[in-house]
């Protein structure tokens, strides 16, 4: 009886550590999982700033041209108003 019973209690306690050894095996996945996605994140936010960068700096450069070609225009117009 003892030693059936010392049995059952060492197959329980294999199933436990099992069971538990399992839980913390996917929990572990998922947090790979996880840290995996968050760097692809982090990544695409930092080539979608990159692109903002290169916008923006594309965008000051035609604000140059704009403003170049409206003080010509201005001083075109000037020019055709003496006349």
């Amino acid at each position: 009886m003892t030693e059936s019973l010392s049995h059952f209690l060492d197959t329980a306690l294999a199933v436990i550590l099992a069971v538990i050894g399992w839980m913390i095996k996917k929990l572990s996945d998922r947090l790979e999982n996880d840290e995996r996605r968050l760097t692809k994140i982090e990544v695409e936010l930092a080539a979608q700033n990159e692109r903002d960068i290169a916008v923006e700096n594309r965008m000051s450069g035609v604000e140059a041209a704009v403003k170049e070609m409206n003080t010509k225009l201005d001083r075109m117009l000037e020019m055709l108003i003496k006349r």
